[in-house]
């Protein structure tokens, strides 16, 4: 079976997966639940919602912004808007919610810009790190409450333990690596050359391309410190938003409100499954599973209905920026490319 097709009909299956799954979760808690709690939000609750997705994605583009600023790489902020949203939508319909859209992303930034292609990679690079850092960040405070926690028992405190260490471990690893400017990312390259000497050459040149992108992401922390530093405290924002989903959805369906502890066991709980669960379109399915164990061990009070609602009502305003991602991918992205290699310049 040819490759694309192999790919095509993976991508299908996945789809009917989740839609399936989607459907068993909609008969397990009862469609006429989530329509009630639906109902109960009214406008204002989401148009909240709403704005939550909004102002988390913003500031996940302002990041990125003052990144290539301060890399001193011109780009249109319409571009800037565009390439962004359309990586967020690839990596959102595929097996990966916070990563896969970074080479979409790339792709149609290069040609925009004078900026050399490993500069561009590494203003990515750096703002997917500080991303993740972010995420650690709240991940830990919630990770500390999860251990203190009586409701949770003593082999999912482990599983938690286990799950954080080996994100702060990678996290650290990468830290170092770039900060000091080891290079052991393109010296594993050139080591494989050895392994495999029938590819030296394109290893080399492999390395060769990294070595330079990594000598830009070390510029992140000395020469661009400062960009770098504020495109931090603006990737801290974004998650703050994705932190207080629970708070901004319940208040308005039900008046509930979350103490610090709940919020930070819902984040932490939530982010970790959403690496091992993501693996249908959007999440589709897996993720209202999920939520249903987690509400009921962090907050019983909110019903399986709830859990479901919450999930969708935040997949349905984040469809929205992926739809307008997509757009841009097809008409300025892929479009533009298709063009160019029908009509070639003179």
């Amino acid at each position: 079976m040819k490759k694309p097709l192999k790919k095509g009909l993976s991508y299908t299956l996945s789809i009917g997966i989740g839609l399936g799954l989607l459907g068993g979760v909609l008969y397990y808690v009862g469609w006429r639940n989530v329509l009630a709690q639906i109902d109960a939000i009214g406008f204002i609750g989401a148009a909240a919602i709403f704005g939550d997705v909004f102002l988390a994605i913003a500031a996940w583009i302002l990041s990125w912004w003052v990144i290539l600023r301060s890399y001193g790489v011109d780009l249109r902020f319409r571009s800037v808007v565009g390439s962004r949203l359309s990586g967020y939508a690839v990596s959102y319909i595929t097996p990966s919610l916070y990563f896969g859209g970074e080479p979409i992303r790339a792709a149609m930034v290069v040609n925009r810009t004078d900026a050399p292609t490993t500069r561009v990679v590494a203003t990515i690079i750096v703002e997917r790190f500080l991303g993740g850092l972010s995420l650690l960040l709240f991940i830990m405070i919630g990770a500390v409450y999860a251990v203190l926690s009586p409701t949770i028992a003593s082999d999912q405190k482990h599983i938690i333990v286990v799950g954080v260490g080996f994100i702060l471990f990678w996290v650290v690893v990468g830290l170092i690596d770039f900060a000091g400017n080891f290079k052991w990312i393109s010296r594993g390259i050139r080591i494989l050359r050895h392994l495999l000497p029938r590819f030296k050459n394109g290893f080399i040149k492999a390395a060769n391309k990294v070595s330079e992108t990594e000598d830009e992401i070390h510029n992140a922390f000395t020469r661009h410190w400062r960009g770098t530093l504020l495109a931090f405290i603006i990737q801290v924002i974004a998650t703050f938003f994705t932190y207080i989903r629970p708070q901004v959805f319940f208040y308005y369906s039900d008046h509930i409100t979350f103490n610090f502890t709940q919020l930070s066991l819902l984040f932490t709980l939530n982010i970790m499954l959403s690496f091992f669960l993501w693996i249908t379109p959007g999440g589709v399915g897996t993720g209202e599973m999920a939520m249903i164990g987690i509400f009921h061990l962090v907050a019983p009070e909110i019903g399986k209905g709830g859990a479901v609602t919450f999930s969708l009502m935040f997949k349905f305003f984040e469809l929205i920026f992926v739809a307008i991602g997509l757009s841009y991918l097809f008409n300025r992205g892929l479009g533009t490319f298709a063009k160019r290699r029908r009509n070639p310049d003179p």
